[in-house]
């Protein structure tokens, strides 16, 4: 199944300059409470003709990447986003990180409708197959 352009779902995002200003009490307090402190931004992504925008809760666009500043798609954890950010420590989920062309890296979840199941494995399969033309 691939997902439309024109759909909505609500999203967590952080970028990577935010990811390295972590420390050791932040990631315990992450693990231990299964808050989402480093997923700072919320709002929803929008997938488009030209690529994706990202609107806080409000609706105002955050940021728009278009599909060809997309360098990399990959789910799942790295350096900056470890498997101990998540309470599961990474089972039943993993972050979508985008890879711009000048070396950025956003980082997403993305949520079904109602915030209730996480798919971002979808929004992945459906980025690498639209990337692939």
């Amino acid at each position: 199944m691939q997902i439309k352009k024109g759909s909505v779902r609500p999203v967590r995002w952080c970028y990577d300059y935010e990811l390295t200003s972590r420390n050791q009490k932040n990631d315990f307090l992450m693990w231990t409470t299964g808050m989402f402190p480093y997923l700072l931004h919320k709002g929803n992504v929008l997938l488009t003709e030209k690529g994706l925008s990202l609107t806080n809760s409000y609706g105002v666009i955050k940021d728009e990447v278009p599909f060809t500043r997309i360098q990399t798609v990959y789910l799942g954890y790295d350096d900056l986003y470890p498997p101990r950010l998540s309470k599961n420590s990474g089972t039943f989920w993993s972050p979508l990180r985008l890879t711009l062309d000048n070396g950025m890296k956003i980082y997403l979840i993305v949520f079904g409708y109602f915030g209730i199941m996480i798919r971002t494995k979808l929004w992945f399969e459906s980025l690498k197959e639209l990337l692939s033309y």
